[in-house]
């Protein structure tokens, strides 16, 4: 092999971030050329060529077609790609560019020369305040802005042109500016960029010698650039849009996802911080020690959750990330959500009763409570619905077996208050039912997972999984992480790396709760929190907090969470919220509202429309086809994002996905919550813990949106609401 092939290529954050402001078919063509050049840089046609004026002799061009060039510099075997644009403009951002080996951060920064400012960024009225003019170079310097950086910063007038001159800074000197505009405290603004040691953090790890071959390898350095290994791998990254979140973990998440444990993690965060995104960079983490370590061949990394569409999106993603763990033979990666991969165990172990998880088998549940109910005389003042809900909630949720068990246990949360006649009386039904499922053959999924735990701590058998990850902890019950311990015991020798559980009890939307420690699970000194949001404006995000306005949220342990420091760097328009006379005026204004989005920024696939019942996404989904706009109803699966159409589904299908705009209609005081649901409820305290489950929805729904949020109602909004249609309106 030549030595011109030895070239070790890159790509530093700011050329995607450039790509994606060009035409579609540049992108494309410099795709091509990266392919190419990747597997042979000597190719005809793929030189690199000296940038005429420019101060730094490693700085070169590639052309991409006629009127485009790319930007990269070259040192010694190593050519990092930084920018791509039309010829001239290409050739302006190069002249004053060079390279930093900054020892201070441990990275890799492109800056820009102070005396090669071309076009400035300030106002030509110089008497006019600046953005910074309240804040010293020394605190500046201490964050981590170059020296070379600051007379460029001094000129900035607004935040606005601070967005505008993004392409100006250094990634991280961008980053760290905005969060300096946006008010935070230095120890904050710390945390959030990886710059500066935290009280608790280990120091990071210089690189053995300051050249650019060794500093591009650093930690922090794969923060922001991407080494590609194969020509595969550079082709995936390009054709998912070249958003990077697969590739480029913000420091916070790359200390989370890559490191050992000496036993159980939970993870916490809030919505958009990036919790699925640690978790499947943690299971290739994990299957990459697998792949590197001859003595564990055969063994894999579980990644569960607990609905099956979310399962089928992870699992998309993760054949971008690493999609030769999953191919492998056997896959070293298994993505499935909890309820099928209990239905698959328990087959294989001859499991005589029939799971009711949905359809028929659900259906015939609700017969056996009749009979039950016919047999049996209700304790005074309870109702039929309570007494299922005591069993799903208490009996069910603690797998209770005995009498003795239930009169014993804390009832915390369900209202009602039960004296001991009662309890026993309700047992004798809880026993009765209980029977009579042994007897049809049939066995809820509480059933299913204590099953299986009681198989797996008798038996022992020889699971290859060396490690399971958990993501949407908070919708899991107890019994499901009875389970998740029996999968992966503690063992003499360790709890290393067994299990990784990242959760937000403020998206709930399935009542389920669980206490880590209460199901064997001890995350004590191991639970880590994500602060910043990276897919939602700070408007949206300060929107959809305020719907949980004043709730009390546990901590997925035996604590309470709070989303203090939770915060999103990005600006963007205030959410909309429209109030309409009736349902057929507020379909008509969502029509307006798709129409009315720039088609030459937003493409339809990245519209999302959100409803709370299946009944009214198929209206909206009638509608907008009888306007003669393109839909697409989400229901299981992955969602394909090269079909085109406005994304329709509901909210609980919606967890997980993103869009750029989300328009959320029906929310009406008649309508939201259901009033079906709210009829449900057997007392004040299960009402209550209803109303909470649609705040959390409403929650998740609104925080699906990266940069627009329509929500609209007609007649009275919704009271989960309706306090903030006064000021936002």
């Amino acid at each position: 092999m030549t030595d011109t092939m030895n070239k070790r290529v890159s790509y530093d954050i700011g050329c995607m971030k450039s790509l994606r402001k060009l035409p579609d078919r540049v992108a494309l063509r410099f795709m091509d050329l990266m392919t190419k050049y990747m597997s042979d840089p000597s190719a005809n046609g793929l030189n690199l060529e000296t940038v005429e004026g420019s101060r730094d002799s490693s700085i070169k061009s590639l052309r991409v077609d006629q009127g485009y060039r790319a930007i990269a510099f070259e040192v010694g075997r190593d050519i990092m790609f930084v920018h791509v644009n039309e010829h001239d403009k290409a050739y302006r951002w190069a002249a004053g560019r060079r390279v930093k080996l900054d020892p201070e951060t441990n990275r890799i920064r492109v800056i820009e020369e102070v005396d090669a400012v071309i076009e400035p960024v300030a106002t030509p009225d110089t008497s006019a305040p600046r953005l910074f003019d309240e804040v010293t170079d020394a605190r500046l310097r201490a964050l981590g802005v170059p020296e070379e950086e600051l007379t460029a910063v001094r000129q900035i007038p607004t935040i606005e042109a601070l967005e505008d001159a993004e392409d100006r800074f250094d990634p991280l000197t961008y980053q760290i500016l905005y969060a300096v505009a946006a008010g935070y405290a230095d120890e904050e603004i710390q945390s959030l960029t990886g710059v500066g040691a935290e009280p608790d953090a280990e120091p990071p790890q210089p690189a053995v010698e300051l050249t650019f071959g060794k500093l591009i390898e650093t930690e922090q350095s794969r923060q922001t650039i991407f080494i590609p290994e194969s020509e595969a791998e550079l082709r995936r990254v390009f054709e998912e849009g070249l958003e990077g979140w697969r590739v480029f973990l913000h420091p916070e998440q790359r200390k989370i996802a890559y490191r050992d444990y000496n036993g159980p993690v939970l993870v916490r965060g809030g919505a958009g911080t990036g919790k699925t995104v640690v978790a499947m960079h943690r299971a290739k983490h994990l299957a990459d020690q697998i792949k590197n370590d001859p003595t564990r061949s055969g063994q894999r990394v579980l990644l569960t959750t607990f609905t099956t569409s979310l399962a089928h999106d992870i699992e998309a993603n993760l054949r971008t990330l690493c999609p030769d763990h999953l191919d492998a033979r056997p896959p070293r990666i298994e993505v499935i959500n909890l309820d099928r991969w209990v239905s698959q165990f328990l087959k294989r172990k001859s499991f005589a009763r029939e799971v009711a998880f949905f359809g028929e088998a659900r259906d015939r549940l609700d017969q056996v409570w009749k009979e039950v109910f016919d047999d049996h005389e209700l304790p005074e003042g309870l109702s039929e619905p309570f007494v299922r809900a005591e069993w799903a909630q208490i009996v069910q949720a603690k797998g209770l077996t005995d009498q003795k068990g239930y009169l014993k246990t804390s009832r915390a949360g369900r209202g009602t208050p039960l004296d001991r006649k009662k309890r026993a009386a309700l047992w004798d039904i809880f026993a009765d039912y209980r029977a009579r499922l042994i007897s049809e053959g049939l066995a809820e999924p509480d059933d299913a997972y204590r099953e299986a735990t009681e198989i797996l701590t008798a038996e022992a058998p020889n699971l290859p999984y060396a490690a399971v990850i958990v993501d949407e902890a908070q919708d899991m019950g107890e019994q499901a992480f009875r389970l998740i311990r029996a999968i992966v015991p503690e063992t003499p020798a360790g709890d290393r790396n067994s299990l990784f559980i990242v959760g937000d009890a403020h998206q709930r939307i399935y009542g389920r709760r669980a206490s880590m420690s209460g199901c064997g699970i001890n995350v004590r000194g191991r639970s880590k929190r994500l602060r910043l949001n990276y897919r939602t404006t700070q408007e949206i995000r300060a929107w959809a907090v305020s719907v949980l306005e004043g709730v009390s949220v546990d901590d997925l342990d035996e604590g309470t969470d709070t989303l203090r420091g939770y915060v999103s760097l990005m600006r963007g328009a205030t959410p909309e919220l429209v109030g309409c006379r009736t349902e057929a005026e507020e379909l008509d204004g969502l029509v307006a509202w798709v129409r009315a989005l720039p088609p030459d920024q937003i493409r339809l696939s990245d519209i999302g429309v959100l409803c709370a019942r299946r009944a009214d996404a198929d209206r909206v989904q009638a509608t907008l086809r009888a306007a003669d706009i393109e839909t697409v109803m989400l229901q299981s699966g992955a969602d394909d994002r090269s079909i085109p159409g406005v994304r329709i589904t509901t909210m609980h299908r919606a967890k997980g996905l993103e869009f750029f705009a989300v328009a959320i209609p029906f929310l009406s005081e008649a309508a939201f919550p259901p009033q079906g649901a709210l009829r449900a409820a057997v007392d004040p305290a299960d009402r209550e813990d209803i109303v909470m489950q649609y705040r959390s929805l409403l929650h998740v729904a609104a925080t699906r949106a990266k940069k627009a949020l329509r929500v609209s109602w007609s007649g009275t909004p919704t009271r989960l609401i309706s306090d903030q249609t006064h000021s936002l309106g």
